[in-house]
């Protein structure tokens, strides 16, 4: 199966779609293409998704968010929303560009209120949902 490059989108480019990336990486290699972007982006990546990837050895402190409308060519194979709030956008920018789109609506873990502990384990499900369908990728076809 080949593995096409990867441009994730979700509403800040601060949690759900820089996690996407690198987990995108970690689990088809460093060489795999894949990039991350906010309809509207945040000022900096959100603490709290810095400190759940850091789990799993991904260094994602330095990032800086980035806008749809700031990503440069080559273009992506695939376009991935990872928000409804972005699906419109995002789906209009892999149409654009000829890529195929995907929506996997993945619950935007800043919204839990509660405890740090709380929070943390809010954020742990939204990245081993999305590790989870980027393992998918892996699956043979099931036969009949």
């Amino acid at each position: 199966m080949s593995v096409p490059s990867v441009l994730f989108v979700c509403g800040r480019n601060a949690i759900r779609s820089p996690m996407a990336a690198a987990l995108w990486r970690r689990h088809f290699g460093e060489a795999a293409q894949a990039r991350s972007c906010g309809v509207i982006p945040a000022a900096f990546a959100d603490g709290f998704m810095v400190a759940v990837m850091a789990e799993l050895g991904c260094d994602l402190e330095n990032i800086s968010p980035m806008a749809l409308s700031g990503v440069t060519d080559p273009p992506a194979a695939l376009v991935v929303s990872l928000s409804t709030a972005a699906d419109r956008l995002a789906r209009q920018y892999a149409a654009d560009k000829s890529a195929e789109f995907q929506a996997w609506p993945i619950a935007d873990p800043s919204e839990t209120p509660g405890s740090r502990e709380q929070r943390l384990a809010a954020y742990r499900q939204t990245r081993d949902a999305i590790n989870a369908r980027i393992a998918s990728w892996d699956l043979p076809p099931k036969s009949a």
